[in-house]
């Protein structure tokens, strides 16, 4: 038998007064509140509230992403993951295939024996894309701030597929981070992984300077040259993050490699207040 949902449960016993003169009825109702009482907490995310407090962090590689990662993940109540085999980028793409061939639909005319809606429900496809990064991100029960750092962005695009992910999320912020020496980038991306272009840098650094000019409100930049405590605690301000403050900056994958740094052994780097 399919559970009902949790949220059923107090309606649930108010039924089975009115059902206690049909026996069959009444035993009925009382199984599916028992399964409605033993079933976990009730579902973290639902699209009556798309308002998910989360942060992207936007790189394209070599530039300290991954401290920037690892920074906010040591605030009370973040997880943000990455990178995820450019997870979003596969649903960008599925998103613009779908626009496509609706445009191609609809520019054949009503001659065709087709049938499709007008209009697309965008609240729910909105929805719908949400739900599958929750569902791939799966962030812990206690996170409060959910989100992903990636490197694979749409740059030749000007992150429109950025512009999209934040309207997915409408609470989101992203944090810009590039490498002013774009030289010295491409030298350590090409030490790590083979010839990388300064050319595809530079494109990506261009690309993420204009977003910022045209999303100020909700986007952060944070180069690396500039990395510090002070920048650093700027981004908290800017997150509304008013009661923690970074005392170090972390060091991750040092060397032009992709390895975890010591810094996991060092003291706290972050300090709260309650």
């Amino acid at each position: 038998m399919r559970r009902i949902p949790w949220r059923l449960a107090l309606l649930l016993t108010a039924c089975m007064a009115l059902a206690e003169s049909w026996d069959d009825d009444l035993l009925l109702l009382q199984k599916e509140l028992r399964l409605a009482q033993a079933m976990p907490n009730p579902p973290r995310w639902t699209c009556e509230d798309r308002c998910v407090p989360a942060v992207w962090v936007v790189s394209p590689g070599r530039s300290g992403s991954t401290t920037v990662l690892e920074m906010l993940n040591a605030l009370p109540g973040f997880a943000i993951m990455g990178e995820n085999q450019a997870m979003w980028g596969t649903l960008y793409e599925l998103a613009k295939k779908r626009a496509g061939a609706l445009e191609e639909y609809r520019d054949r005319g009503d001659s065709m024996a087709w049938r499709q809606s007008d209009d697309l429900n965008w609240s729910e496809i909105l929805c719908s894309y949400q739900l599958r990064v929750l569902a791939e991100m799966n962030p812990p029960n206690d996170a409060r701030v959910v989100g992903f750092k990636e490197i694979r962005w749409a740059w030749s695009e000007q992150l429109h597929d950025l512009e999209l992910l934040m309207e997915v999320f409408p609470c989101s912020f992203a944090v810009l981070n590039y490498r002013k020496d774009i030289e010295a980038e491409a030298e350590s991306r090409t030490e790590a992984t083979g010839y990388f272009p300064p050319t595809n840098l530079a494109e990506a650094t261009k690309a993420m300077l204009s977003f910022y000019e045209n999303h100020r409100q909700r986007s952060f930049l944070l180069p690396l040259e500039n990395f510090s405590t002070d920048l650093f605690n700027q981004l908290l301000r800017f997150l509304g993050e008013d009661q923690c403050s970074f005392t170090d900056v972390l060091h991750d994958n040092s060397h032009s490699g992709y390895t975890r740094g010591n810094w996991r052994h060092a003291p706290d780097v972050v300090n709260c207040t309650s």
